[in-house]
């Protein structure tokens, strides 16, 4: 199923700079990885997973932390929640490591549990365990025993983070020992952070400032004693210039595949990957798309603008919908009309100069702060997507710049 994108997404990788900079430096890196959802992250994290477990000169162990496993996405986060899932997590590799049962040999699960317990006697009343994952799942669906775990943990931070930090440290020596040459080298791929947002508009404030004060206030404690990368929310790349000062290196955006130049001209190589894309899952086109795709399929890849979810929408409405097929050229343009009113309906006023601005420069905005953030809140709802064939750029969605709305600043109205 896997079709690679990355020779039409630009000339360098994400997953190629991740894995070189693992590979090349000499101190543990902490690096920051995002993208649009549905653009493969995951994917391409298990392929870099994978390709450095087979680096012959430094094979490497790869831990991968889904934190959708332990965290409620739609709550604030904070560093002790990291913390604790990451030596959680990397303590039980290297128990399995050891050939060891975790259910059995708790470890960190354990000693957390009796910290907590220690600093408040009631969460010991609470009916459950240290031992299996019972914890960490309370931990996650439980709001109010995991307010009790936050306010445990305030009053002796220090001593939390230095113990956590000591478990993962000795997790990586367990690690090596368990598996020689087979972890020479250690990198954690913390997964799932990127999904980080406020089930309701009121509190929005609080979680993105909880995720600022993560990636920016406790930067240094994002560091951890082996190599890591963090996935993070794709607004938060256009908030702070500091970002990338913080981390050494400018955050990555897994770029959209590239079916259009800057100046709007179709990219071909791009357009026949997004239609490989399809086959893979249809296996044959012709009996849903034709013998000549270029008046049903092609259309449908130009204006998804490189966005695989959106061109896999579509796909699935002309199937969901349509009742005689091969699909005719008006049934393509009837999806591809009413996912663009989706996009349409989310464009207000305020907007539109940041909108415009975008479609004619293809540059970030350079005025002041309130764009930038803007340009991010926009970015965040697709209605601006990356790109990249060396540096990287940005344009409208192509059913944005399809919006009346938007066409009438394009022409001068």
């Amino acid at each position: 199923m896997y079709v690679p994108l990355d020779a039409v997404r630009g000339t360098l990788s994400c997953i190629d700079a991740l894995f070189r900079t693992v590979a090349l430096s000499d101190l543990e890196s902490c690096q920051l990885f995002t993208g649009f959802p549905g653009t493969g992250k995951t994917t391409e994290l298990k392929r870099l997973a994978a390709r450095l477990a087979n680096a012959k000169d430094l094979p490497t162990h790869t831990i991968y932390i889904d934190f959708e496993e332990y965290l409620d996405r739609f709550a604030p986060i904070s560093i002790t929640d990291v913390m604790r899932i990451i030596a959680y997590c990397m303590d039980r590799e290297a128990t399995i490591a050891e050939g060891k049962d975790p259910a059995t040999h708790p470890g960190y699960l354990e000693q957390f549990f009796d910290y907590i317990s220690r600093t408040d006697a009631s969460v010991k009343s609470l009916g459950f365990g240290a031992y299996g994952s019972s914890l960490m799942l309370e931990l996650k669906n439980n709001p109010s025993f995991r307010q009790k775990a936050e306010t445990a943990l305030e009053g002796r931070f220090q001593q939390f983070a230095a113990e956590a930090q000591e478990v993962m440290a000795q997790a990586v020596v367990r690690l090596r020992r368990a598996k020689g040459v087979f972890a020479e080298r250690v990198v954690v791929i913390a997964d799932g952070l990127e999904k980080l947002t406020p089930l309701r508009e009121e509190e929005r404030g609080r979680v993105e400032e909880s995720v600022e004060t993560l990636f920016l206030t406790h930067r240094d404690l994002l560091r951890i004693p082996c190599h890591v990368i963090y996935t993070f929310p794709l607004w938060l790349r256009f908030r702070t210039a500091q970002l990338g000062a913080n981390f050494g290196r400018e955050p990555l955006i897994l770029p959209m595949v590239k079916v259009h130049a800057p100046d709007g001209s179709p990219y071909e190589a791009g357009i026949t990957q997004m239609t490989e894309l399809v086959r893979r899952r249809l296996e044959n086109l012709a009996p849903i798309f034709g013998d000549d795709i270029t008046t049903t399929l092609r259309p449908l890849v130009e204006a998804s603008g490189g966005y695989p979810r959106d061109l896999m929408r579509m796909v699935r409405s002309l199937l969901i919908d349509v009742t005689d097929f091969p699909v005719k050229p008006v049934d393509s343009a009837r999806v591809i009309s009413e996912l663009g009113r989706s996009y349409a309906d989310t464009i207000l006023g305020t907007y539109l100069d940041v909108l415009v601005s975008v479609a004619k420069t293809h540059e970030l905005p350079k005025e002041n702060a309130a764009d930038l953030a803007l340009f991010g809140r926009l970015f965040e709802r697709w209605l601006i997507l990356a790109y990249r064939n060396g540096e990287e750029w940005y344009d409208l969605h192509p059913l944005v710049r399809r919006a009346p709305s938007v066409q009438a600043r394009l022409l001068g109205a």
